[in-house]
């Protein structure tokens, strides 16, 4: 008995391990706070803002797109992601009247939002709205 409680002690330390390695190795930045959506929006380069929760499924279903998006254009369009849960997250869910997660706003250059999507969205429609803030003059409301 000992020796299963010990085993299953293992397994499940090693499982959470890898679990936090894993959000470590990620192309996408979490949970920064206002300060850096202030200052890409200073350096006048566009990004995309992810407001998501942990519990929240749709949210969790999007990972995997924002990673390819995170991966493909990277240096080019930074995702921000920020977890509507954390307290220092408060004020741009305020700002920016966050009611629903998955909830995605897309920054051109100018500072100004471009786009807003609300729940799951496959990779086609992501990956169009990324390619708009890339093109100078075309990523209007």
């Amino acid at each position: 008995m000992k020796r299963r409680i010990f085993i299953s002690s293992i397994i499940l330390l090693t499982v959470l391990s890898l679990g936090i390695s894993l959000s470590y190795g990620k192309s996408i930045k979490e949970k920064l706070p206002e300060e850096r959506v202030n200052e890409l929006i200073k350096n006048k380069k566009p990004f995309m803002i992810d407001f998501y929760a942990d519990w929240c499924p749709p949210c969790n279903a999007m990972k995997p797109v924002l990673e390819e998006l995170g991966k493909k254009y990277k240096g080019r369009v930074e995702i921000v992601r920020v977890n509507v849960d954390m307290p220092e997250n408060n004020a741009l869910v305020v700002k920016h009247r966050i009611v629903s997660i998955p909830t995605f706003i897309f920054i051109n250059s100018k500072g100004e939002i471009s786009k807003k999507i609300i729940g799951y969205s496959d990779m086609e429609v992501m990956e169009n709205e990324f390619k708009k803030l890339l093109q100078p003059g075309k990523s209007g409301k």
